[in-house]
């Protein structure tokens, strides 16, 4: 073996050594460990929790003014007479306030169990 042999061999020993008592190693296992933690702690998205968030005003005035739609959409092909269309747009502002009115009756009644 020559001089330069040994001094390469020695040379790649102290290399394996420093990168076994390397601090980043040991931080970068803790940083992994911590993002798997917390990736694993969050909720996944749910739609429905969307609806059961909001207010109920918010989600009965929907559901109102989406029913108000459909009789606006279908209404015409039922009744085949001028007022169909003033009949659905009634309909549609009637379920869209009883959306509402109903809506606000939940909340209330949530607000009042939790007092």
């Amino acid at each position: 073996m020559s001089r330069e042999d040994e001094v390469e061999r020695i040379r790649r020993i102290r290399d394996r050594q420093i990168q076994m008592r390397d601090p980043q190693i040991k931080q970068k296992k803790l940083q992994k460990h911590i993002s798997r933690r917390r990736r694993s702690s969050l909720e996944a998205f749910d739609f429905t929790r969307i609806f059961t968030d909001l207010p109920k005003v918010i989600t009965y005035t929907l559901i109102g003014v989406l029913l108000g739609l459909l009789a606006l959409l279908i209404l015409p092909y039922v009744i085949q007479a001028a007022w169909s269309d003033k009949l659905g747009l009634a309909i549609l502002l009637i379920t869209t306030s009883f959306g509402a009115v109903f809506g606000r009756a939940v909340d209330t009644r949530d607000r009042l169990r939790d007092v």
